[in-house]
C-alpha cells in the first residue's frame, strides 16, 4: 500500500519545510515534495492545511501491559523504557510488532544498589553491589534484549526518604561495560549535585532535569560534558497545582473514563511534606537548552498524574512554558531523542526513513497545543487505529498492573516509615 498525503505543512523534525506532500511506500518515506508526488492507485489523504510531524518519541517511560498500544493512540510511535522487568518488556515488544502499538526500546532492569530505588515498586530483581558486578550485569541486560542501560544514582537527598545508592566508581564501571557493549547509558539523578558527580563517569544521558536549581557553572559543566538531559517535567502533574491531563479537552476522550478515574484518585493520594521544586526544574530546562544541552522530551509515565502517550503532549507544553520555542520542543520529541539513542531510521521526515508520522490540526511549530488535536497517525506507513484501546483487555491489564504497583509502594512506605496512607 502506498499513501500520498497532500496539502500539509511539513515539520521535518527540526524545522518547517517548504514541502506540502509526503509519499509513503513499503513502510518508508518514499518522497517529500508537492502534489505531483501522487501516483495512480495511491491512497490519498488531504491534510487540509494540517501539519505533519515525525512520529513522537517519549524518551522516558516505564512499561505497563498495553502501554505501547495506548501510547500510539496519542501519536507516540516510539517509547524508550527506562526500567521494566523482562517479562513486561517481552510482551511490549511483541505487541509493538503490530501496526497499532508504539515501537519499544528498553533498558530492561536498571542498575541500582541493593534496596535502592525503585525497589519498592519492582523488587525482587538483580542488584549491583560494586564495580566487580558491572560486566555481568550489563551482559545479562544485553541477553534480555536491552537497547540501552539505565543506572540509578539517588540516595534520597532530593526526595522524602533516604535509600541506598550506587557509588560513582560503580557507575563508571557500568558505563564502561555498557559502552563496550554498544549501549547508551541513561543515569537517573534528581539533584544538581548528583548530575555533576556523574559527569566524569561518561554517562550519555541524565534521565531527569534536576529538581533543585543549577547554577551557571553547573550548567556549563553539563554542556561541556556533552550529555543529553531528559526533561520529565510532566511529573509535576502528579502534585498539587492544576488538574493536569484532566484539564485537556482534546486528550480526555482518548484517555477514557477508567484512566480519568485513576487520575482523579491520584489527586487525592497522600503526599510527603517536602515536595520537589518544579519551578527550579523548569528553570533548569531553560538554562540547559540555552547552553546547547540536547533536551529530550520524556514523561516518566506512569508516575502519578501521567499516562502513556497523553502526557507527552503535556511535556511539550511544559517545555514551551519553560522557555523553549514550540519548534524546539517538537525537536525534543522527534529528531533529538532519535539522534541521542542511535535511532537513525526515525525522528525526521526524510526519504528512506521509517514512515512514522503524525498529522495534527493546526500549527504546532507556532502553538504547541496543536499536537493535542490528532487527525491521523501512521506507523511504518500503515495508518493506525486510534480508537481501540479504551475499554480493551489491554487497558484492563494496564490498570490492574498499575494498581498492583501502587499497592506495593504504599505497603513499603507504611512499613518503612510508619506512615498511615
Amino acid at each position: 500500500m502506498t499513501t500520498t498525503i497532500t496539502g500539509a505543512r511539513v515539520f521535518d523534525g527540526e524545522r518547517l519545510t517548504h514541502h506540502t506532500a509526503v509519499r509513503l511506500a513499503d513502510g518508508r518515506v518514499d518522497a517529500v515534495g508537492d502534489d505531483t508526488l501522487r501516483r495512480p492507485g495511491d491512497e490519498h489523504v488531504d491534510a487540509r492545511g494540517g501539519t505533519l510531524v515525525p512520529g513522537l518519541i517519549d524518551a522516558h517511560v516505564h512499561l505497563l501491559p498495553g502501554a505501547p498500544r495506548q501510547a500510539l493512540t496519542f501519536g507516540v510511535t516510539t517509547v524508550l523504557d527506562m526500567f521494566s522487568k523482562p517479562g513486561t518488556v517481552r510482551d511490549a515488544i511483541a505487541q509493538a510488532a503490530g501496526p497499532d502499538a508504539a515501537d519499544v526500546r528498553s533498558s530492561s532492569i536498571g542498575a541500582t544498589a541493593p534496596g535502592g530505588h525503585p525497589s519498592m515498586m519492582y523488587a525482587p530483581f538483580p542488584y549491583v553491589s560494586g564495580p566487580r558486578d558491572a560486566e555481568r550485569f550489563v551482559a545479562d541486560r544485553v541477553a534480555e534484549g536491552a537497547a540501552h542501560l539505565k543506572v540509578l544514582y539517588d540516595d534520597g537527598t532530593g526526595g522524602p526518604m533516604p535509600m541506598p545508592s550506587l557509588d560513582v566508581p560503580t557507575i563508571a564501571a557500568l558505563t564502561g561495560a555498557a559502552h563496550r557493549a554498544g549501549l547508551v547509558v541513561a543515569a537517573h539523578v534528581s539533584t544538581a549535585r548528583g548530575a555533576l558527580d556523574l559527569l566524569p563517569t561518561g554517562v550519555d544521558v541524565l534521565a531527569h532535569v534536576p529538581f533543585d536549581a543549577l547554577d551557571g557553572s553547573q550548567v556549563a559543566a553539563v554542556a561541556a560534558a556533552g550529555v543529553a538531559v531528559i526533561s520529565t517535567l510532566s511529573v509535576a502533574d502528579g502534585f498539587p497545582g492544576d488538574r493536569g491531563l484532566l484539564d485537556e479537552p482534546a486528550l480526555v476522550p482518548r484517555l477514557g473514563p477508567a484512566w480519568c478515574a485513576v487520575l482523579e484518585r491520584q489527586r487525592q493520594r497522600w503526599l510527603p511534606p517536602q515536595l520537589p521544586d518544579f519551578t527550579a526544574a523548569r528553570h533548569n530546562a531553560r538554562l540547559l537548552h540555552e547552553a546547547g544541552v540536547p533536551l529530550l522530551a520524556g514523561t516518566d509515565a506512569p508516575n502519578p498524574g501521567t499516562v502513556h502517550g497523553a502526557s507527552l503532549h503535556r511535556e511539550l507544553g511544559h517545555l514551551v512554558a519553560a522557555g523553549l520555542a514550540p519548534a524546539a520542543a517538537l525537536t525534543a520529541a522527534t529528531a533529538r531523542p532519535a539522534d541521542v539513542f542511535g535511532l537513525a531510521d526515525r525522528g525526521r521526515i526524510r526519504p528512506g526513513l521509517r514512515a512514522d508520522l503524525v498529522l495534527v490540526d493546526g500549527r504546532p511549530d507556532e502553538d504547541i497545543t496543536a499536537t493535542r488535536r490528532l487527525t491521523a497517525v501512521w506507523k511504518r506507513g500503515t495508518r493506525a487505529g486510534l480508537d481501540g484501546y479504551v475499554g480493551s483487555a489491554d487497558e484492563e491489564a494496564g490498570l490492574a498492573a498499575l494498581r498492583a504497583q501502587t499497592e506495593k509502594v504504599i505497603a513499603a512506605v507504611r512499613d518503612r516509615f510508619g506512615v498511615k496512607l
